[in-house]
């Protein structure tokens, strides 16, 4: 059967859980393929699915996500030797590789020498660089620099590369990767599935939404939460979606004697977690100021503005891209719990401030939508075969 020019066979991968869906790039990766899918393009995913063989009416080729429990590299390493096993399947008759991120892009560069087809990269982290700031054995430390140096090959390697923020394509460019083939895209939120009401109780809760890992400055609301009780007994404190140092800032919980004023879940699925919004008026971003926090703008503060939850968070490069400072946004020195602490106290004393920004944020908001967002990354990659 002769297949139409227009219609490409296209792989889709990541090594995010694409069901459940777990994390910012799972999300944003599965919407790409649906969309490539509702445009007549022939779309297999090749990611982890928790043994699924099909979402949403597209085949599913899935293995086991990288555990990452003990070494990050090792981990990552084994799923890549399975992923290439999967990719040899079908990269004879495969036009494009679309791949989130370049974990699962490890051999795309050596590929790309025998197989004439077009690699699309999507990136919303630089993940070599978060080994730098992360705990790491001694084999890890001396691979470290050379897997920062991989990393941008396997980048430089892409035909078309699309970003998560302005910040992101400048670091690239200044590590040697053409400006041209790079395009910034915003993550988005599926606004209507958020709700903006309210559970009674919410004006004096807190929360944190997403994995709790060691990039993402956790233990500074924990360091700033006795402080804040002192001053308001009834507050409450939500960490919703687990994470590798959840053990960690459950202990720093009870060592501070604040346990009892947290909520702590491991993950949920996306509506229960939608649903958590409801009980807190401010969700909170503590990353701390360092290169890989720096590029990105995370999918959470989207989430926040959806829910009409105000936002607090450190003052980053990627995120005052999108975030205006005390209009939709309120900013608190990275790393300083303390200025975190004043900044909630100021909030939750302050209901004129605090319902400003919820306002400002639900109408910002409106122009970070997945349809764009997900409409641009599809349009960059129908268009690869023909610059």
């Amino acid at each position: 059967m002769k297949k139409d020019k227009k219609i490409k066979n296209i792989i889709v991968s990541t090594h995010d859980s694409l069901c459940p869906i777990k994390g910012g790039g799972a999300l944003r990766t599965l919407k790409v393929a649906e969309e490539l899918k509702k445009r007549g393009h022939n779309v297999i995913i090749i990611a982890p699915t928790d043994g699924m063989g099909e979402i949403n009416g597209i085949k599913v080729h899935w293995l086991h996500a990288p555990k990452k429990q003990y070494s990050q590299i090792l981990s990552s390493l084994k799923f890549n030797i399975r992923l290439l096993r999967k990719f040899f399947q079908f990269i004879g008759n495969t036009d494009i590789f679309f791949i989130h991120n370049t974990i699962s892009a490890a051999a795309m560069p050596f590929l790309k020498k025998v197989f004439p087809f077009i690699f699309v990269l999507d990136i919303t982290d630089i993940h070599a660089e978060y080994l730098l700031i992360g705990k790491r054995n001694i084999f890890e430390k001396i691979l470290t620099p050379y897997l920062l140096s991989y990393e941008y090959y396997i980048i430089k390697s892409a035909d078309f590369i699309s970003v998560a923020s302005k910040a992101m394509k400048e670091l690239l460019v200044h590590k040697g990767v053409v400006r041209d083939k790079i395009e910034v895209v915003y993550d988005g939120a599926d606004i209507n599935k958020f709700s903006t009401e309210k559970e009674s109780g919410a004006e004096l809760g807190i929360i944190h939404f997403g994995a709790v890992d060691r990039q993402h400055g956790v233990e500074l609301i924990i360091q700033a939460a006795p402080a804040i009780i002192k001053e308001i007994p009834g507050v409450k404190f939500f960490f919703i979606g687990g994470g590798r140092e959840l053990t960690n800032i459950k202990k720093l919980a009870k060592d501070l004697k604040v346990f009892e004023h947290c909520i702590f879940t491991d993950y949920l699925a996306c509506g229960e977690s939608r649903d958590c919004l409801k009980k807190a008026s401010i969700g909170l971003i503590p990353r701390r100021d360092n290169l890989p926090n720096r590029i990105i703008t995370t999918l959470k503060i989207y989430e926040y503005w959806a829910s009409a939850t105000a936002v607090i968070a450190s003052r980053l490069e990627g995120i005052e891209e999108v975030g205006a400072g005390d209009r939709d946004i309120i900013f608190f020195n990275s790393g300083d719990w303390k200025d975190l602490t004043d900044k909630i106290i100021f909030l939750l004393r302050n209901k004129q401030t605090l319902d400003y920004l919820i306002n400002n944020g639900l109408e910002k908001v409106k122009r970070f939508n997945w349809d764009a967002s997900v409409s641009r990354i599809v349009n960059i990659i129908e268009s690869s075969d023909r610059r």
